[in-house]
């Protein structure tokens, strides 16, 4: 359990820890200059580099005399700040370092030396985010040498708060999202038909999936993946049988680890700072931009692994093993890690027991996971994502072997490090020294980078698969800050030298709102917008029965998941049995946004229905071709069904 005296009120905390050469001379010109020359730099790279060489160093010099005065301007402020003479020395220190929080610029200097320079408006963004982290910071460390402080009730207060309207404002953009066709559509479709075959009697049967990335058609998502929590998800969508219910409930999900963030940085941090680590780790863009994704069960992984570190660090063993339960319950991957805690347990001396539990607990669902569920779902069929590891050789020597002799050409591209660099960005200062929990993110980072070249999204930072390597990176983050001594080197960097225990959480948001700022752009606001064919789009889905067979653009696809059988139109001829009853054909290929590999497949798709005279053409326009197959009503899709009436 957590020592009750480290639950220290603020200036107690604080204080204690910081009175240490408060009489000393303030050695605050280094600082200043440092930061001076470090803004100066960016400055040049971000506005002045295009400018003649004179010009442009001119700007950059008076750019660095402008910031150097301004520094010096608000450090020398420190006496009419002051509470008393005693204070005067240590507050002037700690304004004077408030200017590195122009660190955040260094961090973000490789995107300048790329070869296409970010844009007037990244960098103006940029820059007012350092100038919001320098002035809050500057703020704090003043508060704190007077004295002053949130009482805990109105933290809570502003901290729920604030926590509520980012949940409300995210939901609602994925929400808008949705009803502005605006979700890749496929998979959010597949996860919505898997819940309502489910409750139809077809244990997660998805053909719109099944039928398609397996050598054979399979039944059962199991096939792909062993991830019982999905049952969990059942009692909502019955309630409310939309793939929006998963949306919602897979926020809730994310919003809902604010608590065990809260109580970790709790034990050792006032309540304010802990609700600034809360929003930390929400802004953290591998975890913001899953509250706006498609829906995959791997997101609802964040929680219970929270609450497992939580509870093995506060020694609670019962709670940390329905944790580690529902942890391995989200999928079979999950072995790594929860057998990575059993490690740590060695690694810091615990009970047996802490190390028992979860390396039998990770061993034995390897083995029902990969040993007797996978291949029951298969039935001999072969493993969807092998295609993920296809480019890299067609077995695991040649892999190997590909690996070594081209790590550039197969794990070092630049789509990878690109994804390691934003993926790192939000703790890259923290994470200078290798913590034991950030290790356990290494076999997924493995995975994804491996992945990365293939037809796989693994290291797209937007995607699911960064959820376990952010969370896991973010508490490492976390806890070396809190669990090191404040004279340690790293938890003075992490504060940037000031004493206040706000500056760290403050960094990271700032490290994570300026990550934010460069990878999102022009695609993502424009997936919030109502395009001109969307009321036509309406129209379409409205001339769909419900339960008829389809197949659709797949930006459709969740508006019609709730049905037996259902198509991509752009894939439609890989699909090892295609029972349709009415095929929806979009006439402008970019809306499918596909890749171009699919273009010569959809114009056949188009030119077949044309001249099939089975279809019978029920809506034509500018936009859309709807056509119906009578011949088809009825027909189940199920693989051992056949083609006969009735459904399956």
């Amino acid at each position: 359990m957590s020592n009750p005296t480290q639950l220290k009120t603020e200036p107690e905390h604080q204080y204690q820890a910081g009175s240490s050469g408060s009489g000393a001379q303030p050695r605050v010109l280094a600082p200043i200059i440092v930061s001076a020359l470090l803004s100066s730099a960016w400055i040049y790279l971000a506005f002045f580099k295009p400018l003649p060489r004179v010009e442009g160093l001119l700007f950059t010099s008076l750019a660095a005399l402008w910031c150097g005065g301004l520094f010096t301007a608000v450090t020398a402020s420190a006496r009419y700040w002051s509470p008393q003479p005693a204070s005067l020395g240590p507050l002037r220190t700690d304004l004077a370092r408030c200017s590195f929080a122009s660190v955040v610029f260094l961090i973000f200097i490789p995107e300048y030396v790329a070869r296409v320079p970010p844009t007037a408006l990244r960098s103006s963004l940029l820059l007012a985010s350092v100038a919001i982290l320098w002035i809050t910071l500057c703020i704090c460390n003043i508060q704190r040498a007077r004295g002053e402080r949130l009482q805990a009730k109105t933290a809570h207060a502003f901290g729920l708060t604030a926590i509520a309207v980012l949940f409300t404002a995210v939901t609602a953009l994925a929400i808008r999202k949705y009803w502005a066709f605006s979700y890749v559509g496929q998979d959010l479709a597949y996860f919505g038909q898997l819940m309502h075959t489910t409750l139809h009697g077809h244990l997660f049967w998805g053909n719109l999936l099944q039928d398609l990335l397996y050598s054979r058609p399979v039944t059962t998502d199991f096939a792909g993946h062993n991830s019982p929590i999905m049952f969990l998800l059942l009692p909502f969508y019955a309630v409310a049988p939309s793939p929006v219910t998963l949306i919602v409930v897979r926020n809730i999900v994310l919003f809902s680890c604010a608590l065990p963030v809260f109580l970790i940085a709790r034990s050792r941090m006032s309540t304010t700072t802990a609700y600034l680590w809360v929003f930390a780790f929400l802004l953290t863009p591998a975890i913001l931009y899953q509250s706006v994704f498609d829906f995959y069960p791997l997101t609802l992984v964040a929680l219970p692994l929270l609450f497992a570190i939580y509870f093995f660090l506060e020694d609670r063993f019962m709670a940390f093993t329905i944790a580690i339960a529902l942890t391995l319950l989200v999928r079979e991957d999950l072995v790594f890690v929860v057998f990575g805690l059993g490690l740590l347990a060695i690694v810091r001396r615990r009970l047996i027991k802490w190390a028992l539990l979860p390396i039998v607990a990770a061993t034995l669902w390897a083995i029902l996971s990969f040993l007797v569920v996978l291949p029951k779902g298969l039935h001999g069929a072969s493993f969807v994502t092998d295609t993920c590891f296809a480019h890299l050789g067609k077995s695991p020597s040649s892999m190997l072997h590909n690996i070594l002799h081209d790590p550039r050409g197969t794990v070092l591209i630049h789509a990878n490090i690109v994804y390691l660099k934003t993926l790192l960005s939000p703790t890259a200062i923290i994470e200078s020294v290798v913590n034991p929990i950030s290790s356990l993110s290494l076999p997924y980072l493995g995975i994804n980078l491996l992945a990365g070249g293939g037809r796989c999204i693994t290291t797209v930072i937007y995607a699911q698969y960064s959820v376990i390597p952010a969370t896991l990176l973010f508490v490492s983050a976390l806890l070396t800050v809190i669990s090191r001594q404040r004279s340690s080197r790293v938890a003075t960097a992490a504060r940037l030298g000031t004493r206040s225990d706000n500056a760290a959480p403050l960094l990271l948001i700032a490290l994570s709102f300026c990550s934010l700022v460069f990878v999102t752009g022009a695609q993502q606001v424009d997936d919030l917008r109502e395009h001109p064919w969307n009321p036509e789009a309406r129209k379409v889905l409205a001339l769909i029965p419900a339960n008829a067979s389809v197949a659709a653009p797949r930006y459709m696809l969740p508006h019609l998941a709730n049905r037996d059988c259902l198509y991509q139109t752009h894939r439609l001829l890989e699909y090892h049995t295609a029972h349709y009853e009415y095929l929806i054909v979009d006439r402008d290929w970019e809306h499918i946004n596909a890749a171009e590999q699919y273009a010569a497949e959809y114009k056949a798709v188009i030119s077949d229905a044309s001249t099939n005279p089975a279809l019978q053409t029920i809506y034509s326009s500018p936009q859309f071709l709807v056509y119906k197959d009578p011949s088809m009503h009825g027909l189940s899709c199920w693989p051992d069904a056949g083609i006969h009436r009735g459904q399956p």
